[in-house]
């Protein structure tokens, strides 16, 4: 039976380039779907141009291409990545990271429970936090584009979501929205207290997971997401 060449197959990895797939474990799945399927289109005609087999099966992707395959990855990859987050998080509400996180949650909690305008206290704490949150994110994005440049290919879904910290800074500011509504009279109240000693908390929690926990363990995860691919590590 005729087979796609390996020509053929850089080919099919361009024309995934050029239709806006971004993520090489994308691609991968789409080069290998595409090759299989003019392979069978082949098995009935054999004498079938590749280009043209190759836009016949395209076409079958409907008008927006391969936009829904690589959304559907894109929701599947941030659901593994969630979960990640959470197995990671529950380590901090067992011993002994535990006591660590409560030490984090009665300072805050004391802190705006006890002292006067104790709420400045809190957006000095956060102030840093967002600082650390940018330029951390920022040092991942140029480790992301050396990737792509020393192994000349994208990043795998997974991949680019642990070092983009999963884009939990689209929540960095809630803590502080909620900060704004509170009536100053009542900052001394103790389920107020309760209330600014966890947000925090979890807050600073998440984005120690996102920038250095997973970012830590890329090699780990990926191998475990990805064993039925050669994943070359950086």
């Amino acid at each position: 039976m005729k087979k796609v060449s390996p020509q053929q197959i850089n080919r099919l990895f361009q024309f995934t380039n050029q239709h806006f797939v971004d993520y090489y474990d994308v691609q991968l799945e789409l080069v290998d779907h595409l090759a299989n399927a003019i392979e069978e289109q082949w098995q009935e005609n054999p004498e079938k141009d590749f280009e043209t087999a190759l836009q016949e099966e395209f076409k079958k992707f409907g008008v927006f291409g391969f936009l829904e395959v690589v959304e559907s990855r894109q929701v599947a990859m941030q659901k593994r990545y969630h979960q990640l987050m959470w197995k990671e998080a529950k380590a901090f509400l067992k011993l002994p990271k535990v006591f660590m996180t409560a030490a984090c949650f009665m300072v805050l909690f004391t802190v705006i429970t006890r002292i006067p305008n104790g709420i400045f206290v809190l957006a000095a704490f956060l102030l840093p936090l967002i600082v650390v949150y940018f330029s951390t994110l920022f040092s991942k994005t140029k480790k992301k584009k050396a990737i792509i440049k020393n192994n000349n290919r994208k990043p795998y879904l997974l991949e680019s979501l642990i070092l983009q910290a999963g884009q939990v800074g689209s929540y960095i500011g809630f803590p502080i929205q909620v900060f704004i509504f509170i009536p100053d009279h009542l900052m001394s109240n103790f389920w107020v207290g309760i209330i600014y000693g966890a947000l925090p908390t979890a807050f600073g929690l998440v984005f120690y997971i996102t920038l250095f926990l997973l970012p830590r363990k890329r090699d780990e995860i990926l191998q475990d997401a990805y064993p039925e691919l050669k994943w070359q590590q950086v």
